[in-house]
């Protein structure tokens, strides 16, 4: 089994509960790729895409991301050759957020194919109740969208280290049951 854990904006595969989660797996016996994503301050989505297909995703792949490396697996999953198991998108949204057009709109200008999405491989959509970025219920609303699993969680912020996800054992957790 394989797993690409894909960091967020304007950070690094050492942020957040990345690195935690990349060392689980591997002592599980995973293959794991935690790659840095290029020009991630002002990314563009083909520079991201470019990166993840040299990763040579699979059907034994499981796509983790967080923030908006969502959008990039959602992108992917569009694509008539994706190829993976399944995916966890941590903090996902399918909107271009205002205050960062700039830095996201290569992202979300020309929105999703939802129907392309939808059967490609599982997904599982983790969303908190608090995320000062994020809107709660357009979360559950593109999980519906996808046909995606929503988990909803109290209190996790953006499900970062500051708001108590150095680690992210549920995660793990969910992870391991659905991939035996």
């Amino acid at each position: 089994m394989k797993a690409i854990i894909i960091h967020g904006w304007d950070q690094k595969p050492t942020d957040e509960w990345l690195p935690w989660l990349a060392k689980e797996r591997q002592s599980k016996g995973w293959e794991v790729e935690l790659p840095s994503m290029p020009n991630s301050a002002m990314p563009k989505l083909d520079e991201w895409m470019d990166k993840l297909i040299s990763l040579e995703p699979d059907e034994e792949t499981v796509l983790v991301g967080h923030s908006l490396s969502n959008s990039l697996i959602m992108k992917y999953m569009e694509r008539e050759d994706a190829k993976l198991k399944s995916a966890y998108m941590v903090a996902a949204w399918d909107y271009l957020l205002p205050a960062l057009a700039n830095e996201h709109e290569s992202f979300f200008v020309e929105g999703f194919a939802y129907e392309e999405i939808k059967g490609k491989a599982p997904i599982t959509i983790l969303q908190s109740t608090n995320d000062p970025y994020l809107d709660f219920d357009r979360g559950n609303e593109l999980a519906e969208k996808i046909d995606a699993k929503f988990m909803p969680f109290e209190d996790a912020g953006h499900f970062q280290t500051k708001s108590g996800y150095g680690e992210f054992p549920k995660l793990l957790e969910i992870i391991l049951e659905e991939n035996k």
